[in-house]
């Protein structure tokens, strides 16, 4: 590259280097240029050619998403989370091919309605229809068998008293929250436990250091030991999550 002036020397890496596959990151910390810079660099060259690229004299406008762009993106803004502007600013540029800077995507975000705050926590999702069908063709059942001594039914499930969601900060519609499914973190405590569906006060539990299929077995055989002989049918009702499935 003898011969290039400074400025057509960063011009000329920042398209080898996108054409090997380097992010903006990556050129950023390698040239020293912003990221807006970059993506400037990168439409100047496919919307000029190389010969008007490399003229000094040329510098690159940084262009405007149009009407239609902007109404395609707060949709998008509505179902992902994004941490800051300059990650938005790289979605923007890979799917509508305009570069902005943090700033300038910051500028964009409010105006579109959107603001910088934290995300929401809420509990997890479950299959409620499948909720809904056990609860009203299975369940009065089985109870109907423990009423006439027949059998016992447990509900059981795992809990985890220290587990909690971190939620994070993001750019957000304003006025409106960004719910995050609560996830288990697990830490030091885990208790498996059973609790008679008739007899709310006859209560198993055990202790465990994780919840896993063998520690529902060992749950499955306090059960059994609590009522001998056999007599009466158990059954223990549990989500269906991995664990709980692997004891089948």
């Amino acid at each position: 590259m003898a011969g290039l002036t400074k400025r057509r020397y960063r011009k000329v890496t920042v398209l080898i280097m996108r054409h090997q596959g380097h992010s903006a990151a990556v050129i950023e910390a390698a040239l020293g240029l912003d990221d807006n810079t970059i993506y400037r660099y990168e439409q100047a060259y496919h919307q000029m050619g190389l010969e008007r690229f490399l003229d000094d004299h040329y510098v690159a406008y940084a262009g405007r998403l149009s009407e239609e762009q902007e109404q395609a993106l707060a949709p998008h803004l509505n179902d992902y989370l994004y941490p800051d502007a300059k990650s938005m600013a790289a979605y923007g540029y890979e799917h509508f091919g305009v570069p902005y800077s943090s700033a300038g995507m910051t500028a964009l975000l409010k105006r579109l309605g959107f603001v910088y705050k934290k995300s929401k926590a809420v509990a997890a999702k479950s299959d409620e229809a499948a909720q809904c069908l056990f609860v009203e063709e299975q369940l009065p059942a089985l109870l109907e068998e423990a009423a006439r001594g027949e059998a016992v039914v447990y509900f059981a499930d795992g809990c985890h008293p220290t587990h909690n969601t971190e939620t994070s900060r993001g750019w957000i519609r304003r006025g409106q929250d960004f719910v995050i499914d609560c996830n288990s973190g697990r830490k030091r405590v885990n208790i498996n436990a059973a609790i008679n569906a008739l007899k709310p006060e006859h209560l198993v539990s055990d202790l465990i250091d994780s919840v896993n299929a063998q520690s529902i077995q060992r749950l499955c055989r306090q059960l059994l030991k609590k009522h001998p002989g056999r007599q009466k049918k158990i059954y223990l009702v549990c989500d269906n999550g991995k664990r709980p499935s692997n004891c089948v």
